[in-house]
């Protein structure tokens, strides 16, 4: 029986992104933008990792909830995940569901990119990746996924669903320091969600009680 794991976690994360060193995109894929806006809070300042973590085979589904967006006006959504500990992933998928709000089923199915690809290898100890070394939860290592062209409505949910093919053992994603704000996100461990069509339902979100931050990827939704 599937099994999903969620709660609450975010902080408003500032546009001009003075508490991270944001990730770089290689220099073939670099694309110049303007400053970015927010289109809902962020997860805010990150814990430091601790302990072991191995994220192969494990998907993590992230909501972006439409009763949390600020009111701008945007053709694109830019998408930043974040880690704080590791060395390579390599990603089997990314997509981003939308539904109608507060309802599981899925109306649509977007293709999320890193570089141009769903399934990119990322290796977080380059510095054309990742400018500052070492990562760590007060240095994370964010990176901007590609535009995507779509504007959020108020009307629907999204979630942000990443497949993992393969990590190291001391793989950390990001990981707030509160639970104070409006995104959630969870683990489903040995399925990978992002094979799900227009009409499946989303992974059903359940609190699992834990008082400790929990491991999160997204940590910020933007216009740029």
């Amino acid at each position: 029986m599937k099994t999903v794991a969620f709660t609450m976690s975010s902080m408003v994360l500032l546009a001009s992104f003075s508490l991270f060193t944001r990730a770089q995109q290689p220099s073939s894929f670099q694309q110049p933008h303007a400053a970015p806006k927010n289109l809902l809070p962020g997860i805010g300042p990150l814990l430091r990792p601790g302990g072991a973590s191995n994220w192969t085979g494990i998907s993590l589904v992230e909501n972006i909830p439409g009763t949390s967006l600020y009111p701008v006006t945007s053709e694109t959504t830019v998408l930043y995940i974040g880690f704080t500990a590791g060395t390579t992933v390599d990603l089997g998928n990314m997509v981003l569901y939308s539904t109608a709000r507060e309802n599981a089923t899925i109306t649509a199915v977007t293709p999320v990119k890193l570089w141009g690809r769903s399934d990119p290898s990322i290796s977080l100890t380059d510095t054309r990746v990742c400018p500052k070394q070492p990562i760590s939860g007060t240095n994370p290592c964010i990176l901007r996924l590609d535009p995507i062209k779509l504007s959020l409505s108020t009307l629907n949910d999204y979630y942000l669903t990443v497949y993992f093919a393969k990590t190291d053992d001391d793989t950390h994603v990001a990981r707030p320091r509160a639970f104070i704000g409006s995104l959630t996100g969870g683990e489903d461990v040995g399925k990978d969600d992002t094979q799900l069509k227009e009409g499946d339902s989303v992974p059903h979100l359940l609190g699992n009680g834990d008082t400790n931050p929990p491991s999160f990827l997204l940590v910020a939704v933007m216009n740029d």
